[in-house]
């Protein structure tokens, strides 16, 4: 089953607001006369108008969509090419048609228009039901004015798939409107900052619409990979529908909920868990599994159960709540998805005769930053594993072949989840405890022999901090890359040397690694000038641009710890070093100290850089961007010898 991409934007100023036409041909001066829009100075498109108008007939939602875009640079001709994604599947379940295109220049002064045919349109089969309609421009030019429009079908009204107001290129006008039959009840779906706070609404006869001005166009920022979670959107979930001509004295139709309770809805999947088979109520054949599980807690059990199929099973396919195998197809195949994966391994476990269940969850970047509180199953993609060991509740996956036990992919740090349990599947909070850290150590003296400023530094790296570093070293091994490739980028001007590993992720939650960074022919130079914590990857300010569009996401709370200390060599005395510093932001999400003691004939600097809440918003950006400044400046600070002529 394909997951739909959803796309997000989270701010929005209301700068601009043409006398926007919903007409294909009727664009107004003001649309001819913008160069530039101006809250996003230097896009290279503006879409002037989006606008979208759904009906349902006959059991089809019928949706004419409309749009009018303009090249402002020569980047912007890009958009001269759409491309526009349907499902057919095997059903014709989507389709598209009433397709009409023209682009309009000006020439002279004066606008034409030409129309495009049926040769500027192409419809390719990209496979797996999956079609999609291109629309060439011919001409496109800075200053053209594209126009389109078409009509969509779809039969699926179950669940509407509504609207999406945001695009590649800022949007000065998008509206969405739709008629509800009077037989037909839905729930509405809205997400988004701007659709609850700045969007225009009007209910009038059936007839529902919302219009959002001035968005700024989607675009890739630092420490925010799940932008699709925080789109302004509106969708609708069918809710109930009236049917029949009633009964006994009444006579009149009938309503007929639609929406199952979260007790039914979890039902079904589990009736569908346990027809391929993964409810086992029996022991698991011995000869499958050539490993002893009979002993010991039911934490051991458990742990044991994890590597055996962590270890034994190739983890390949797309994370996904519905299963392509049987659990007897899985254990003989020995590869599966991840959701493939985590069900035969809760169908080990009841067979061990430890409880534990399936938690859906709608994953990081599926499109949905808080889950919907009526139960509708759309809005999961994904699985957990709730098991209770020894009396604690523990969730379980199996999602990175790398993790080690009890780790839960970062995807999957979700607020909520449905816990599916025969008669009382519910929604669950989700709390995923860890202790995330990275402690630096390094020892920094001048090689009186060799004339080298050598480095000794040791990471130890704690949880997910130690799990990406095991993923950095697997990913260099892969290639047969030395490991020296770890900090070369970030010790530039040093020599990497003697980099050893100890990999306790299993054992201990931790990575430790040590090595030498080494400033050749130091001794030669009058002054050493050098950074003591350029290790960190903070020493550069990741957030440049001038505003934020989507929140900042860390992704997890962590604090970092670094420790040097600087021998002052014979014949050196300190010049300069940074000076004391403690930041943080309003609310204090997130803090930074810096501490320096001259000891005399040592220098020791500390440094913390804590993140407390890993998701800031938005509105919270230009102090972060302050803070980070700091936080840079302080970490790429050099300590400074200077050399006194005598020893």
């Amino acid at each position: 089953m394909n997951k739909k991409l959803l796309i997000a934007i989270a701010v929005l100023l209301p700068l601009f607001s043409p006398g926007q036409s919903l007409k294909m041909g009727e664009i107004s001066q003001e649309e001819f006369d913008l160069k530039e829009v101006s809250y996003e100075p230097g896009a290279s498109a503006a879409c002037l108008v989006a606008f979208g108008d759904s009906r349902i007939f006959n059991g089809t939602l019928e949706t004419q969509y409309f749009y009018r875009v303009k090249i402002l640079t020569e980047a912007g001709k890009e958009h001269a090419d759409i491309r526009i994604r349907y499902y057919s599947g095997t059903g014709n379940v989507e389709n598209l048609s009433g397709i009409k295109a023209q682009i309009t220049n000006l020439e002279g002064g004066k606008p034409v228009v030409t129309k495009l045919d049926k040769d500027d349109f192409f419809d390719v089969d990209l496979g797996d039901g999956l079609k999609e309609l291109r629309i060439s421009f011919p001409n496109a030019q800075v200053g053209s004015i594209l126009e389109y429009s078409y009509k969509k079908g779809d039969k699926n009204i179950e669940f509407l798939d509504g609207w999406t107001f945001q695009r590649s290129a800022p949007v000065l006008f998008s509206k969405y409107q739709i008629k509800i039959p009077e037989h037909l009840e839905y729930k509405t779906i809205g997400q988004g900052a701007n659709l609850f706070s700045k969007s225009e609404r009007t209910s009038e006869y059936g007839t529902f619409s919302w219009t959002l001005r001035d968005l700024y166009s989607l675009k890739e920022e630092p420490y925010m990979k799940n932008y699709r979670d925080y789109m302004d959107r509106v969708e609708f979930q069918l809710s109930r529908y009236m049917s029949g001509s009633g009964s006994g004295y009444s006579g009149g139709p009938e309503w007929t909920d639609f929406l199952n309770s979260w007790e039914k809805l979890g039902d079904e999947l589990i009736a569908y868990y346990t027809t391929k088979g993964f409810y086992r109520g029996n022991p698991i054949e011995r000869e499958i599994l050539s490993v002893d599980m009979s002993g010991g807690t039911e934490q051991e059990k458990a742990k044991a159960a994890y590597y055996y199929v962590r270890d034994n099973f190739v983890n390949e396919g797309s994370d996904w709540i519905y299963t392509d195998q049987t659990l007897p197809q899985l254990l003989k195949s020995k590869k599966g998805a991840p959701g493939e994966l985590i069900l035969a391994y809760m169908g080990i476990l009841k067979s061990l005769g430890i409880e534990c269940n399936p938690v859906l969850i709608g994953s990081k970047g599926y499109g949905r930053s808080e889950i919907v509180p009526f139960p509708f199953l759309n809005q999961f993609d994904e699985i957990l594993l709730l098991a209770t060991l020894d009396g604690q509740q523990q969730f379980l996956d199996l999602s990175d072949p790398l993790a080690p036990f009890g780790y839960v992919d970062l995807d999957k740090h979700v607020s909520a989840g449905l816990l599916l349990q025969k008669n009382a599947s519910k929604l669950i909070e989700i709390d995923i405890k860890h202790a995330s850290n990275k402690l630096v150590f390094s020892s920094i003296a001048l090689d009186p022999e060799t004339g080298e400023l050598v480095m000794d530094n040791a990471i130890r790296n704690t949880h997910y901090e130690g799990l990406a570093y095991a993923h950095r070293i697997k990913s260099l091994k892969d290639e047969n890359k030395p490991m020296e490739d770890l900090f070369k980028q970030t010790y530039e001007a040093f020599e990497i040397r003697n980099v050893s590993v100890n990999d306790q992720l299993e054992d201990k939650n931790t990575v430790s690694i040590q090595f030498q960074s080494v400033m050749k022919d130091a001794a030669a130079q009058d002054m050493l000038v050098f950074n003591p914590l350029q290790i960190s990857e903070f020493a550069k300010n990741p957030f440049t641009q001038d505003f934020r569009v989507f929140p900042v996401d860390f992704e997890y709370t962590f604090r970092e710890t670094y420790t040097a200390n600087v021998a002052i060599p014979a014949g050196y005395v300190l010049d300069d070093y940074p000076t004391n510093e403690m930041i943080t932001i309003p609310g204090s999400p997130i803090g930074f100290t810096y501490q320096t003691e001259n000891l005399g004939e040592l220098v020791k600097i500390t440094a913390k850089f804590e993140v407390r809440s890993p998701l800031i918003q938005p509105e919270s950006y230009g102090d972060l961007k302050f803070f980070m400044e700091s936080v840079a400046s302080k970490l790429a600070s050099p300590v400074i010898l200077k050399k006194t002529g005598t020893l």
